[in-house]
């Protein structure tokens, strides 16, 4: 049962993937018409534009297979879920080499000379680039919540996507500012702040891909599924004093390891069939959560209340007499 309930979970994940495709084709468009551009106009700016959507493509490309290839593994090794970290590490690559492109078209930028203005014509290439990647953003946020999953590539291709919007229409005013002031030096300003805005975001989206392929889940990640799985333990057991929660990411979904203080009559038949209940329970209820392991520890001793201090000071008084008298006699 908990095994099938996983399987349609990661199924669920792997159709999210159709959207991914439409972004890569998209991207690898855009990217085209970009380098001819370049070609044309010879704009830092553009080319700029064109690599990075051109990186994207074969990344949001890569992204899907790496899905794919992750959840296929999953479903052959059966329980372990392990490879579907995969999803992060192609993540964590495709960071890395968008970073690279990002800082490499910084430095071109700083020791490029500029020759001429680009024509204000071409800024609709920018904006239009924006408002492609504002599209396709709404349309992989979309698909997130269609499944309701985190899943973690089509996550980070949403971001990244956020970023391309601003930059792409930060670049497109600095276009038309430049050919309103007749001077070169407002794109090369334009490129140098959008590379370092790109690359600061990169560079968080490449933190969280790190934190989920070594198995640690992101701060406010921890938050929201420890507040699902108390939730769901108290709905389903009358037990539900935690000893400990620990949630470990495979990328898209989690495991969970949930620790009860069990009341002193309860027998060991009965924690074993109530951790397996409650354990079913929050892989079912629980989107995120892939397997779950429930255990029910002894409770700890409370100790006993301290004594008051006016106790305690009639028996000193009454043993320091009692000494006194002994002596005396």
């Amino acid at each position: 049962m908990v095994r099938r309930i996983a399987v349609r979970k990661i199924l669920t994940a792997t159709r999210a993937v159709r959207t991914t495709y439409i972004i890569s084709l998209v991207s690898l468009a855009l990217s085209l018409v970009g380098i001819i551009l370049y070609m044309v106009t010879g704009s830092d700016v553009i080319l700029m534009e064109g690599l990075i959507w051109l990186v994207e493509a074969m990344s949001f490309g890569g992204l899907a297979v790496a899905l794919k290839i992750a959840a296929s593994r999953a479903l052959i090794y059966r329980t372990r879920y392990e490879v579907l970290r995969i999803e992060s590490l192609a993540v964590l690559i495709t960071s890395f080499i968008a970073l690279v492109v990002t800082v490499l078209a910084i430095i071109r930028n700083l020791l490029s000379s500029h020759v001429g203005i680009t024509p204000a014509i071409y800024s609709l290439y920018l904006f239009t680039s924006s408002a492609t990647s504002l599209v396709l953003e709404k349309l992989a946020r979309r698909g997130l919540s269609q499944v309701g999953l985190r899943i973690v590539s089509i996550r980070a291709i949403a971001e990244k996507l956020s970023l391309d919007f601003v930059l792409e229409l930060a670049g497109g005013i600095a276009i038309v500012l430049s050919n309103l002031l007749s001077s070169t030096l407002v794109e090369q300003i334009a490129s140098i702040i959008m590379g370092i805005y790109v690359s600061y975001g990169v560079i968080g989206i490449a933190q969280e891909a790190v934190y989920h392929l070594i198995g640690i889940t992101p701060h406010h990640v921890y938050r929201e599924i420890r507040a699902k799985v108390l939730s769901t333990v108290r709905q389903a057991t009358r037990y539900s004093r935690v000893r400990r929660l620990k949630i470990e990411s495979y990328g898209t979904f989690y495991e969970v390891e949930l620790w009860l203080e069990a009341p002193p009559g309860m027998t060991l038949g009965t924690a074993h069939r109530e951790s397996m209940r409650i354990a079913r329970k929050l892989v079912h209820e629980v989107p995120e959560v892939l397997r779950a392991l429930v255990v029910f520890v002894p409770a700890r001793r409370t100790r006993p209340p301290p004594r008051s201090m006016k106790r305690y000071a009639r028996r000193h008084v009454r043993r320091t007499e009692e000494q006194h008298e002994g002596k005396t006699q």
